[in-house]
């Protein structure tokens, strides 16, 4: 609380007229007759009686505690009317202060983020919030007393990301009530999003303190600001000298740990000079700068090559005319078709499609196989049994029911599959950890996928059709139109690569900043070694991204971040010391703190006690 002022004002004076109560009150006792009962030894005394009474004629007052209770409650009441209050000093938003670190790759430069973090624990008030401000703010601890607070400061990191400070601002404008206090601590050389200045003008418009804290350090910096891949191939970067004088800068190349190529390059002051690397091979390359500079994390760039989609695969199916055999055979030349009875072994295969009841042996050898790391896709089929590894459990056939996106995935991209016609189809419901694609009208599962073991099997409720005719409809064979659908070969040329991967290398290659939206929740471990379990992965670090069934190489490539000498706020002020001296993390406000809830709570005492003198007289 602080310091009081202990002169009473009322903020209600018009309320002390209510003392006047008091008055009638004095004037009831005064008429009210109060019988005396005296013991008269003879009548010579009641002369001198009549003339004490006359003497004393307010001392019935005193000698009455209902009276002086009654008193008491009128003027405690009376006060409270007039709402009487002291000033106090109290800390600035009720204590609570929230800060902002930039952590941005450019605040890794020369330790200027331990450094923030150093002062933040220097300002450490009663009730903490931090906001790490990345390219987008991340809430780390919110309303924490300061050990709490210094204990979640030790573990922060940088990151490899730009930095929104206004998104930041306004979220810790949100927090905060007016009076608060924010401290944005930054090297302020360069933000996305809208101006800081203006977020500041905003939070201080509710009366908030808000304190800019420039984190200064070296300038010196040579880095990977760029890179693509060119028609031909190959990848060209673009590595920057943001310094005064021309530097040498030797450049490693290293695919899947062995370097494949070294050369030097000279680079004007305030330049910037291309580099191209010709024939990728498949894999994980690192391009890395051989310099000493006050970034490091510009120094490194990666690439990844995915493999081929063409892989093996094997159809197990006893349908001599099945028609996705054929859709698969246009994308995909490697598939090998086998009956139910003489399956050869599933290893060395990238996927194994089943269209047909398996044997007992056979469904152990598939669910042995996927739990390895294989991925199978099964096709609903008349005789098909509930196993272990399928993602749904099979209910009882039905007839007829519509069809519905249930999730949007690349497989259903592009195909119109409320246009598919189901004259019968499995009452199929979803295990827990599958994800359900496409849905019945009677919420049966028709698509859908799950992880067994290190290996993915997706369950497909529209069976391939059978019997001579596929196309006549009044065919009991024929369970759905699908296979008459455009869309047909479409939905298994997507499914390949949705499994497999695609050739597409930007699915491989992203920048910092960017978001990952995964089907599940899934294990990633990130490119400094932790593991993290989401399904909205945020890629915040340069190298390489481990997700379930593909990897990701990640890049700053930020002209803005790796300049460490850019725009600054005019109105940010930096001391030598690397930031601009504020007072400490409490700053306290005087403010009126009323007190009639006290004089309440003493009227209420009194009525009580009033009641209970009353009993104890035996008036009540």
């Amino acid at each position: 609380m602080g310091l009081l002022d202990t002169s009473i004002q009322f903020a209600n004076t018009a309320g002390l007229y209510a003392l006047l109560s008091i008055i009638p009150l004095i004037i009831i006792y005064l008429l009210r007759p109060r019988p005396k009962k005296i013991k008269i030894p003879s009548l010579m005394f009641l002369l001198d009686i009549e003339r004490k009474k006359r003497l004393n004629i307010f001392r019935k007052f005193l000698k009455d505690p209902l009276f002086l209770i009654q008193l008491l409650v009128l003027t405690i009441i009376s006060l409270a009317i007039a709402a009487p209050f002291i000033m106090a000093n109290e800390e600035a938003g009720g204590g609570h202060t929230v800060f902002i670190l930039d952590a941005s790759a450019s605040m890794k430069a020369d330790g200027k983020f331990d450094r923030a973090v150093g002062e933040v624990n220097k300002l450490l008030s009663g009730r903490n919030t931090i906001i790490l401000a990345e390219s987008v703010p991340v809430m780390v601890v919110k309303e924490v007393p300061s050990g709490s607070a210094a204990e979640a400061l030790g573990k922060l990191k940088a990151k490899d990301t730009s930095t929104d400070l206004s998104s930041a601002i306004i979220l810790g404008r949100r927090l905060l009530p007016e009076g608060g206090r924010m401290v944005v601590l930054s090297d302020f050389i360069s933000w996305s999003g809208d101006d800081p200045a203006v977020a500041r003008k905003l939070a201080e418009a509710n009366s908030i303190t808000v304190d800019f804290l420039t984190m200064s350090g070296r300038t010196d910096n040579i880095g990977i600001v760029n890179g693509w891949f060119e028609t031909n191939g190959d990848y060209k970067i673009t590595i920057m000298n943001y310094n005064k004088n021309a530097q040498d800068v030797r450049v490693d190349v290293a695919t899947n740990g062995q370097n494949v190529l070294s050369s030097s390059l000279n680079i004007k002051a305030e330049s910037n000079e291309y580099f191209a690397i010709n024939n990728l091979a498949q894999g994980t390359t690192k391009i890395s700068l051989n310099v000493q500079d006050a970034l490091v994390t510009d120094n490194n760039a990666y690439i990844i090559i995915p493999g081929s989609m063409k892989q093996d695969l094997l159809y197990i199916t006893d349908n001599a005319k099945s028609p996705s055999v054929v859709a698969l055979g246009l994308v995909n030349s490697n598939v090998k078709k086998t009956g139910t009875r003489n399956i050869p072994s599933l290893s060395g295969n990238s996927i194994v499609f089943v269209g047909s009841p398996l044997s007992a042996d056979a469904i152990k050898s598939l669910a042995d196989y996927v739990s390895n790391g294989g991925n199978a896709v099964i096709m609903a089929s008349q005789g098909l049994q509930d196993m272990e590894l399928l993602p749904v459990e099979l209910g009882s056939l039905a007839n007829r029911t519509s069809l519905a996106v249930a999730q949007p995935s690349m497989m259903t991209e592009g195909i119109d599959i409320g246009k598919i016609e189901v004259k019968k189809h499995f009452k199929a419901q979803l295990k827990p950890g599958a994800v359900t694609l496409v849905e019945g009208g009677d919420k049966s599962v028709m698509l859908s996928y799950w992880k067994f073991g290190k290996g993915m099997v997706i369950y497909s409720g529209l069976a391939d059709p059978q019997g001579d005719n596929i196309f006549d409809p009044l065919n009991e064979k024929v369970w759905n139109d699908f296979h008459a659908n455009p869309g047909y070969p479409l939905f298994w040329k997507q499914m390949l690569e949705w499994i497999t991967g695609s050739l597409d290398v930007s699915e491989y290659n992203a920048k910092t900043g960017m978001f990952i939206k995964l089907p599940s929740k899934q294990s990633v471990k990130t490119p400094g070694g932790d593991s993290l379990t989401t399904d909205l992965l945020l890629l915040d670090e340069v190298g390489v991204y481990e997700i379930p069934g593909k990897s990701v190489a990640v890049n700053l490539y930020d002209d803005r971040e790796s300049n460490l000498a850019g725009k600054s706020l005019a109105d940010v002020s930096s001391n030598q010391s690397g930031s601009r001296e504020i007072v400490s993390g409490v700053q306290t406000i005087r403010k009126p703190q009323p007190v009639e809830v006290y004089l309440i709570i003493a009227a209420m005492f009194l009525v009580l006690l009033e009641l209970y003198y009353l009993r104890w007289r035996g008036e009540l």
